[in-house]
């Protein structure tokens, strides 16, 4: 793997992040906030509202984690430094409130209805924005702000007090711009995502298909959820809704990725450290004290367990090393962004990381797409092969040969034979069907070949078994294959005085089938179209998954197949 490779998606990660960073900067200069202040409203009864705080009223430094808990209207005061050019300017105020603002005491527009009761008020937006008349004073300029917050569906330990004010001459997408640069790279992402369910379709799920969907998904939520506030806006009392699905898809994200990775790589996880690091991420969701908090901590935990997953993994070392290069990158990224790592720079990481892991996998499947196609063309011609095996000139002739004998000498068991010979061709026509047959038709087909030898020579051939498992699967032909070279080179007289011998069993995990047979004197046994169809209907079946070795034992011929797998 070339260094190139291994480094374009951290590179494409850190030029994505230094763009949004760089977009997010590139703002208007905002007025300068000399102090922020709060205090209870004293209301009426009924009647219209106050729209000036009285001037005995008790002021307390702003606190949002105070105010979070403060429903009926009260008062919010800022004073800011005077501006240099008193040209047109834009208040940007976050609340999670209803409000009626006043700049230097004349009103601004109403941000939803301020109510004594949850009957009363109307929620207002989040976020507002609001043009400033001319200030028209030599010293600081003030905006008091009456609010209520009856209507907060999930209450949270603090909430947004903030503002901004900024000319009106900035760039007019100062907002927009570092989400145009996640809508970017969303894009991307949902391209490669559409890639790999093109390149998915009729293929079977593996390598963790499922859990990469899945991560895509919450990949493509995320950026909506978030930018959702900034660039649309709502009602305040979605915003507890908003923060808690924000926190869910962040949760979902770190335990998807170092799922997949797992899947994705073969890695055995024990089962202690999978609940040590699933108590952690809810730990870290349910106690830490703030929600970008959590979401941080949440992304550094995925980000962690992945790179020490990539450690743990085997082979396939082009694969793993860009990864893992990216995951440390994202790491070493999150102190230099800080908080607006969550805001953006994460979409961006997602993007990168999901659309580089779903053009990974498509590329597989497009590789186990060719390899199946050769397996299918390989099972066509072992499936012919089988055939021709069965109908061997010289094995049918000398069946046909003991028929004709039988038909003048013994007419019951010439029947016999012609039923037997007839059940032969059945389920050699059967099993070459199928890629996999039970192990049970197997030794059916194994006992009806020596059924017709034992009716040809008058003498039986007995087939001893000793399975622990009837049930699992094997290529079609691998033991009828070893019992047909025994009657060939060893001979069926041989085999008439020594019986077949098949034992199955685990071991190491692995199955094992041993099948033993008379020995004989052919010096070129085990080298012939049978063996050579043994191997490579295994490797057609099993590939890198099988062993198979045979020759002499003892007294005895032997021949084991060794399975990676128990179906």
């Amino acid at each position: 793997m070339k260094i190139t490779k291994v480094l374009a998606a951290p590179a494409a990660l850190v030029m994505m992040v230094a763009a949004w960073l760089l977009a997010a900067s590139h703002g208007p200069v905002a007025v300068q906030v000399l102090s922020a202040e709060m205090a209870p409203a004293t209301m009426p009864m009924s009647g219209r509202l106050p729209e000036r705080p009285p001037d005995d009223l008790d002021w307390q430094p702003l606190d949002p984690g105070v105010l979070s808990g403060w429903q009926d209207p009260h008062w919010l005061r800022w004073r800011l430094s005077a501006p240099a050019d008193d040209a047109g300017r834009l208040l940007h105020l976050s609340l999670r409130a209803a409000s009626q603002a006043y700049w230097n005491g004349q009103p601004l527009a109403a941000n939803g209805i301020v109510g004594r009761s949850r009957d009363e008020e109307q929620p207002g937006l989040i976020d507002i924005v609001r043009v400033l008349p001319p200030s028209g004073r030599t010293g600081a300029d003030e905006l008091t702000v009456l609010a209520s917050s009856h209507h907060q569906w999930l209450r949270m330990d603090t909430t947004d007090a903030g503002l901004r004010v900024v000319p009106v001459g900035g760039p007019p997408l100062h907002r927009a711009g570092p989400w145009l640069i996640v809508a970017f790279a969303v894009g991307a992402l949902t391209a490669a995502c559409l890639y790999f369910l093109a390149a998915q379709r009729g293929q079977p799920r593996v390598h963790g298909a499922p859990l990469l969907l899945a991560l895509g998904a919450v990949g493509l939520a995320l950026p909506v959820v978030e930018a959702w506030r900034p660039l649309f806006g709502y009602p305040y009392p979605w915003h507890g809704l908003r923060m808690f699905v924000l926190l869910a898809l962040h949760a979902a994200a770190a335990v998807l990725l170092p799922a997949y990775l797992a899947r994705r790589f073969d890695v055995d996880v024990p089962v202690a450290a999978r609940i040590t690091y699933l108590a952690t991420l809810a730990g870290v969701v349910a106690f830490l004290p703030s929600f970008d908090g959590r979401g941080a901590t949440a992304l550094l935990l995925s980000l962690l367990a992945s790179v020490w997953l990539l450690r743990r993994a085997q082979g396939e070392h082009g694969e793993r090393r860009p990864i893992l290069v990216l995951m440390l990158v994202a790491a070493l990224t999150m102190p230099v962004a800080g908080g607006a790592f969550l805001d953006g720079p994460y979409f961006l990481l997602l993007a990168v990381l999901m659309g580089f892991l779903l053009l990974r996998h498509a590329e597989r499947l497009r590789t186990l797409d060719r390899h199946n196609a050769r397996l299918r063309e390989e099972r066509a011609r072992l499936s012919l092969q089988l055939l021709q095996r069965g109908i061997q000139p010289h094995w049918l002739m000398n069946t046909l040969t003991c028929l004709q004998e039988l038909i003048e000498q013994a007419p019951p068991r010439a029947s016999r034979l012609v039923e037997s010979l007839a059940e032969q061709f059945d389920r050699l026509r059967e099993s070459s069907r199928h890629a996999l047959v039970p192990l049970e038709d197997e030794l059916a087909l194994c006992r009806n070949h020596l059924d017709i030898v034992n009716m040809a020579l008058g003498q039986p051939i007995a087939l001893e078994v000793d399975v622990d498992d009837i049930d699992f699967l094997l290529p079609p032909g691998v033991l009828h294959a070893q019992v047909e070279n025994a009657l060939t080179h060893a001979g069926a007289s041989a085999c008439t005085q020594q019986p077949f011998r098949l034992r199955v069993q685990r071991e190491n995990g692995r199955r094992v089938l041993e099948l033993r047979s008379a020995l004989g004197s052919a010096a070129h046994r085990g080298q012939g179209t049978g063996t050579r169809y043994i191997e490579a209907s295994l490797d057609a079946a099993f590939p890198g998954g099988w062993r198979f070795a045979q020759g002499p034992d003892g007294a005895d011929w032997c021949g084991r197949i060794e399975l990676a797998c128990a179906s």
